[in-house]
């Protein structure tokens, strides 16, 4: 019995031994045939391991994009969401309403007994009326709805509304006077950002003297503050370096350009899609051509020069609807406490039965009747015409490409607007 316990464990001390070396010669020969392998396929090797490497970062890329896209339509929403809705519906498709035809009839009825050009978008309590191009600003290859035109001096009134914003944020007060930020200007410490609004702080500048080498804001401003004059007036006398120095000052205090000033502030808020400066000109903008007083084309293009004199007061195109839109924003306290806006905007001086303040006129109609803005501007053959009511639910917004010399398109304008200030009803 003992002999055959020990048989026993001889015969298991075997296996053991057995199975062990069977198991070293497996390693053996699956570590030769790997060996093998690399030497004989080395790239087919590696391109199995580099797709695995791949289909795990494709996993985690695609999480991660997934992610991306959440965060991102999330933001969009929110975007959407604090996007400024306008009054007006500028919709190309929408109709004018049935009680308003008439006042469409009427006016294609004055816009066809005159020789007009341009683009015409009249608003009636807050509904669009018409908004038709004629003359030779239908010679384009582009809806009405899409013409731009360059606003020239109306462009004070946006200057305006960002110095207001300023206002609003405490970085400025209307009493600040010109020497804190210029005091190279003459008699810069009596001027304030009151009266250069108002275009009663005396300064003046001949611009038609200025080098045309001068190309770049830089040396325009640096001409702008070494050539400036004052007389010794309070009067209201209307000179353009008032609202050029106030971009100057706007600029000072945020640190940005103008134009990036102005695009945060305003452009990008209310989504304005057909505004811009002549630095963003292209085929796109869809500006509408000039033509001559004679119905010739304008041959020449706008230099360089031009534009840049015109830093905060006309070197930026703009559509009637953009247009419609900013200040019906302005009136809705869009840009911050109304109050201060009109503290900026209404505090002024009399010029006969006309107020003038910050870019915009405000004329009395009559002794006991309502009061409405109105603003003008001309460059290079765009002459601009816009008027509107107390809180811009009526506009007239005329931008021409034709510059009249006897007033037919500011005589135009005022008639536009005595049409839709009709009362109108279904009797009629």
């Amino acid at each position: 019995m003992k002999k055959s316990r020990i048989a026993y464990d001889r015969l298991k001390r075997k296996q053991k031994w057995i199975g062990l070396l069977f198991f070293i010669i497996g390693v053996l020969i699956s570590a030769s045939i790997l060996v093998t392998l690399f030497v004989i396929y080395p790239d087919e090797l590696t391109a199995i391991v580099k797709n695995d490497k791949t289909t795990t970062q494709t996993t985690v890329s695609s999480e991660t994009k997934e992610l991306a896209q959440s965060t991102s339509q999330s933001s969009d929403t929110e975007k959407k969401e604090t996007t400024y809705v306008p009054r007006t519906n500028f919709d190309t498709t929408a109709a004018t309403p049935l009680l308003y035809q008439p006042l469409k009839q009427a006016l294609e009825q004055n816009i066809a007994s005159r020789e007009l050009s341009g683009t015409l978008l009249a608003i009636k309590d807050n509904q669009v009326v018409m908004y038709n191009s004629f003359g030779y600003a239908k010679d384009v290859s582009w809806k009405a709805q899409e013409s731009t035109y360059m606003i020239a001096s109306i462009q004070k009134f946006y200057t305006a509304l960002l110095v207001s914003t300023l206002v609003s944020e405490k970085k400025l007060t209307l009493d600040t006077t010109l020497n804190k930020f210029y005091p190279e200007i003459p008699g810069s410490d009596q001027i304030t950002i009151d009266t250069l609004l108002s275009m009663t702080s005396g300064l003046k500048l001949d611009t038609g003297k200025a080098p045309t080498s001068i190309k770049t804001q830089k040396e325009w401003e640096e001409y702008v503050l070494k050539n400036t004059t004052r007389q010794n007036s309070t009067e209201w006398d209307y000179s353009p370096v008032n609202f050029i120095l106030l971009a100057m000052i706007v600029e000072k205090i945020t640190g940005q350009t103008y134009e990036e000033y102005f695009n945060k502030t305003v452009k990008e808020p209310l989504n304005l899609e057909q505004t811009g400066f002549y630095t963003d000109l292209s085929d796109k903008s869809h500006l509408v051509p000039v033509y001559e007083e004679n119905g010739t084309p304008r041959k020449s293009d706008i230099p360089d020069y031009a534009y840049v004199r015109e830093l905060g007061t006309g070197n930026m195109f703009v559509s009637p609807k953009d247009f419609a839109i900013v200040v019906q924003a302005t009136m809705d306290g869009k840009f911050g406490d109304l109050n201060v806006f009109k503290s900026v905007w209404l505090k002024d001086l009399p010029y006969g039965t006309t107020y003038y303040k910050s870019g915009l006129y405000r004329k009395v109609l009559d002794e006991n009747g309502p009061t409405i803005f109105w603003g003008h501007g001309i460059f290079r053959g765009y002459e601009p015409t816009v008027i509107f009511n107390n809180d811009a639910s009526d506009m007239i917004i005329y931008f021409s490409n034709q510059y009249l010399t006897n007033k037919s398109n500011t005589i135009a304008t005022k008639e536009f607007y005595d049409i839709i200030s009709q009362n109108v009803n279904f009797n009629q």
